[in-house]
């Protein structure tokens, strides 16, 4: 496999972090009721993920996918979530959600709540339509009544199983490319050098300074270690949740393209702008 062209790919598949956060910002002030209509051809038959907050600091990934007469089924992560939860809901008035998370006893546990939701001024200049671009709402623990806010936004839209959404990169099972993007994103943290060096495919290419750097085996990682995980760069691969990720031919997306692995779980692209 090639190398993941860095810019072309997150055009084509996300918002990149800092116009999320510019959206987030511009919608604080004031929202207004956006039209999220299931039947429409770019969204019928197609996953949807949105990226954000849940509170203040847990980046959250969902993912949807909408059926007749309002039905949605769907799935959510945090960063450090071991596995993914299911959720079941439905979509009223083409504005409203409703979404229930259930025990292991089929118990409802949680909900989502929340409005599709229009910035319009930030819509207008980007040239984007605002329908389901954007969500806000409160996430419900029903055992104890606490409320946690989210603000999601639309990152990707793409065919697929809403269980198997790694199909197009080739994986049979997408645990497996979950299990070692969580390991790889969990070195970085901690500053396993060593883990972060075993989880690459080499030879690898890196941008550095303007220049591409090839790297050949660990041993090359390790000697520029530092220049590649800037604290920057560490915190981008930090805010990412490696579960319900992006997938395309050409592999599967850790976050908004910072990192980027194979069929098998191993890092083939390392992307730090």
């Amino acid at each position: 496999m090639s190398r993941v062209p860095s810019r072309q790919a997150r055009r084509l598949v996300t918002t990149g972090l800092s116009t999320l956060t510019l959206l987030f910002a511009a919608m604080a002030p004031s929202l207004a009721r956006a039209d999220c209509d299931p039947s429409d051809r770019s969204i019928a038959n197609h996953v949807m993920t949105y990226t954000g907050q849940l509170g203040e600091r847990n980046p959250l990934r969902l993912v949807l996918r909408t059926s007749s007469g309002g039905k949605l089924e769907g799935r959510y992560a945090s960063a450090s979530s071991q596995s993914d939860t299911q959720l079941t809901g439905k979509l009223e008035n083409k504005s409203h959600l409703l979404l229930t998370e259930f025990d292991a006893g089929g118990m409802p546990r949680a909900t989502f709540e929340g409005e599709f939701s229009s910035a319009d001024d930030v819509n207008r200049q980007r040239g984007a339509s605002s329908s389901c671009e954007v969500i806000s709402g409160q996430w419900k623990d029903l055992r104890n009544g606490r409320s946690v806010p989210f603000d999601l936004s639309l990152s990707s839209i793409q065919s697929g199983k809403i269980d198997h959404l790694y199909g197009a990169a080739g994986v049979s099972d997408d645990e497996t490319v979950n299990r070692a993007a969580s390991q790889f994103r969990k070195g970085v943290l901690d500053d396993r050098r060593d883990v972060v060096a075993q989880s690459i495919r080499y030879p690898l290419h890196v941008s550095l300074r303007g220049k591409t750097l090839i790297l050949r085996n660990p041993k090359s990682l390790l000697a520029r270690y530092n220049e590649i995980f800037t604290d920057g760069y560490v915190r981008t691969i930090g805010a990412a949740v490696p579960r319900l990720m992006f997938a395309r031919d050409q592999g599967v997306m850790l976050g908004d393209g910072a990192v980027w692995f194979d069929a098998a779980g191993r890092v083939i692209a390392l992307n730090r702008s």
